[in-house]
């Protein structure tokens, strides 16, 4: 009788241990999605709330009950979050689980990390340098990302200071390059805004305008990045109807007029964060 009730007693624990197991890794894929939509809605702080909370979560997941799934989303939060040796560690654990691209990711991972240390340190050539290894060869979407991001700000900061023949080189070089990222995820509303910024500096602001409202339209991941792409915006279009005929210049101020009220805009040049 009593062995029956240990053992009854030894069943009792393990279910309550994998539900309990079970509880924080679906919280962690919870908490992660939300941050993922938050970020999306320009609420940055919300976002980076919430990838901490999925970290939690993950992590008691992982000692719990260690698996490819749980080392994946504590890698992606990490990665969010810009913790990318904590990261690379996440990912290498889920690759010994089973997880495939762990390898991978961890190799990213290690790289990004790297290279924002090189840039945090003034070290801008070799940072560009990994950065556009990572544009042009990585499949980690967090990396990827960082990386375009970081290499369009050093390419154009760089561009300003060049004579006008290496600027277009220079320039050329970046857009066949966000081209590619477009080509590869043209739903990523980041590569439309980093494409809209070297359309505006190449002098493109028909390109550049339609890139930023694409842009707005598939969505940005913060705040300070959404607010730039609406500037972007409103000097693109304000520039065009300076320079169009004027039936052109009808047809764009309709087409803004339409743009701004599904965005709830204050007018066609006034975002509704102007406001706040």
């Amino acid at each position: 009788m009593n062995a029956r009730r240990s053992r009854a007693a030894a069943l009792l624990l393990a279910v309550a241990l994998s539900a309990a197991c079970l509880t924080h890794l679906g919280r962690a894929k919870r908490y992660y999605a939300e941050g993922q939509d938050r970020a999306r809605a320009f609420g940055t702080v919300s976002a980076v709330a919430s990838w901490k909370k999925a970290l939690d979560e993950a992590t008691q997941a992982c000692r719990r009950r260690p698996s490819a799934q749980s080392f994946t989303v504590k890698g992606l939060a990490e990665a969010n979050l810009g913790r990318w040796a904590e990261a690379e560690a996440s990912f290498l654990q889920a690759f010994a689980f089973g997880f495939r691209e762990g390898e991978s990711w961890a190799s990213d991972s290690a790289l990004t990390g790297l290279a924002a240390s090189f840039e945090d340190r003034g070290l801008e050539a070799a940072a560009l340098r990994i950065y556009a290894l990572i544009a042009d060869r990585s499949d980690f979407r967090p990396a990827l990302m960082l990386a375009a991001e970081r290499r369009t700000n050093l390419v154009l900061a760089q561009a300003s200071g060049l004579a006008a023949a290496e600027k277009a080189r220079s320039l050329a070089a970046l857009t066949k390059s966000l081209d590619r990222l477009i080509d590869r995820d043209f739903a990523c509303g980041l590569y439309h805004y980093l494409r809209a910024q070297v359309d505006g500096h190449t002098g493109d602001l028909k390109r550049a305008y339609e890139e930023a409202v694409m842009a707005r339209e598939l969505g940005l991941p913060s705040a300070k990045i959404g607010r730039d792409n609406d500037n972007q915006l409103v000097y693109c279009y304000i520039r065009l109807l300076d320079s169009l005929a004027p039936s052109e210049r009808e047809a764009l101020a309709a087409a803004q007029a339409r743009w701004a009220a599904k965005w709830g805009w204050l007018d066609d040049r006034t975002p509704a964060w102007k406001k706040e």
